[in-house]
C-alpha cells in the first residue's frame, strides 16, 4: 500500500515538473518572438462598452503606434513616445490621455513585455496560449498568442476602472520599414 502511494505520488511529482517546463519553454518561446519583433501591422476588431470597431495599426517598438478606425469620425489612436491621443479627423478635434495610465506602455517596450509575459500565469486553449497577468496599478490583462507560430493575436482587459476591452489582432505583417514620421501628432485646434 505505501508503494502505491508513493509510486503515486512520483509520478504525480515528475508530471508537475513536467509540464512546469513546458510551461517556461513556451513563455521563453513567446519572448524570443517578442525580441525579434520590431514592427508590426495588422487589421484588428476591438470590443469595449458594447461598441464593435475596425481599423489598423502599425506599431514600431518601443515608442510609437497608429491606430486608424474605420468609423465616420476618422478616429485615430496614436502614441508618440510619451503621449497617446485619441484623434477625430472629421472633427479636427484631438484627446490627450496620459500614456502612463495605459497598457501600452507595457505592449509597445519589449523589456515591460517580457517582464510581463514572466510574471503571469501561462494557460492554453485548442488555437491559443493565454498569458494572464494582472497589473495592480493598471488592472488586469490576457494576452493570446497563436499556437503555431507564437504570434500576439489579441488581449482581453479589465481596467481599474472596471472598463472592459477586447483586441483581436489579424493579418499581421511584421518587420516592414514604418518611418517615425508616420506616427507624427496631427495638427488640431
Amino acid at each position: 500500500m505505501l508503494k502505491k502511494i508513493i509510486t503515486k505520488f512520483l509520478l504525480f511529482f515528475i508530471l508537475c515538473s513536467y509540464f512546469s517546463n513546458l510551461k517556461a519553454q513556451v513563455k521563453d518561446d513567446i519572448i524570443l518572438k517578442i525580441r525579434e519583433t520590431n514592427t508590426l501591422k495588422f487589421n484588428f476588431i476591438q470590443i469595449s462598452n458594447g461598441l464593435t470597431e475596425s481599423g489598423f495599426c502599425s506599431l514600431k517598438r518601443p515608442h510609437f503606434l497608429k491606430c486608424e478606425y474605420n468609423s465616420k469620425n476618422q478616429k485615430q489612436l496614436i502614441v508618440n513616445k510619451k503621449k497617446l491621443v485619441i484623434f477625430h479627423k472629421r472633427y479636427n478635434k484631438a484627446y490627450n490621455y496620459p500614456l502612463s495610465k495605459s497598457f501600452f506602455t507595457q505592449i509597445l517596450d519589449k523589456k515591460a513585455f517580457e517582464k510581463i509575459i514572466l510574471n503571469g500565469d501561462l494557460n492554453e486553449n485548442n488555437e491559443k496560449y493565454i498569458v494572464n497577468c494582472n497589473l495592480e496599478e493598471k488592472g488586469f490583462i490576457d494576452f493570446y498568442f497563436n499556437k503555431q507560430d507564437l504570434s500576439l493575436v489579441g488581449w482581453d482587459l479589465i481596467s481599474i476602472n472596471n472598463n472592459k476591452l477586447s483586441f483581436e489582432i489579424k493579418d499581421i505583417i511584421k518587420n516592414e520599414i514604418i518611418e517615425n514620421k508616420f506616427f507624427n501628432l496631427p495638427e488640431f485646434n
